[in-house]
């Protein structure tokens, strides 16, 4: 299932912003989840593969490091490759530079209120009017692999001295508790208007 839902944001009197809700034109849905799509996969696989190294090279401390120090760094590099704005956010940040802003929290909520309807959305779309230009918003859902587990799972069952050193690095964490299958967060991909 999918769902679009475009947003206009405006400037109003006193600096106020008013929301306003349109449609995606048709004849732009389709480049808009293509391009979103693309840049959210290659920063995933570009991620999941740092991970898996690191998993490989030095166990579950050596992935804690490649999160800690890495991860913005190959966003950054995503970024620069793909020419488009990418974040990942969740409710549930380890990171609080990961922490959602107001429309990514809308969309958020969306997949979290369509997984309790039984729906599991592809995408989620948005459109906002930032200071007189118009973005688009992509968001891809991220489901918990069981590989995850070892440092976003039940904190019980997690090796302590693993879970000292997340605490130590991300002292107010809120992502561990996860379970195989459980909806993580979102990739967002922003796209300008121009570019589509």
């Amino acid at each position: 299932m999918k769902k679009i839902l475009v947003l206009m944001a405006s400037s109003v009197v006193f600096g106020c912003a008013e929301v306003q809700k349109v449609e995606v034109p048709k004849n732009k849905e389709q480049k808009i989840v293509q391009v979103g799509e693309e840049t959210s996969m290659k920063l995933l696989k570009t991620l999941k593969g740092a991970l898996m190294d690191a998993m490989q090279k030095g166990g579950p401390d050596e992935a804690v490091e490649v999160c800690s120090k890495k991860a913005m760094a190959l966003t950054s590099q995503i970024e620069k490759e793909t020419g488009y704005s990418v974040k990942r956010t969740t409710f549930n940040y380890r990171n609080p530079a990961n922490a959602p802003d107001k429309y990514e929290a809308e969309a958020l909520r969306y997949f979290e209120e369509s997984i309790k309807k039984g729906q599991m959305p592809q995408y989620y779309v948005q459109a906002i009017n930032e200071n007189g230009k118009v973005m688009y918003r992509y968001y891809k859902p991220l489901k918990v692999e069981g590989v995850c587990l070892t440092c976003h799972g039940d904190p019980n069952l997690m090796d302590k001295k693993l879970l000292e050193k997340i605490k130590a690095l991300y002292p107010n964490d809120k992502a561990v508790g996860y379970k195989d299958g459980d909806f993580r967060g979102v990739v967002r991909v922003t796209i300008p208007a121009d570019k589509i």
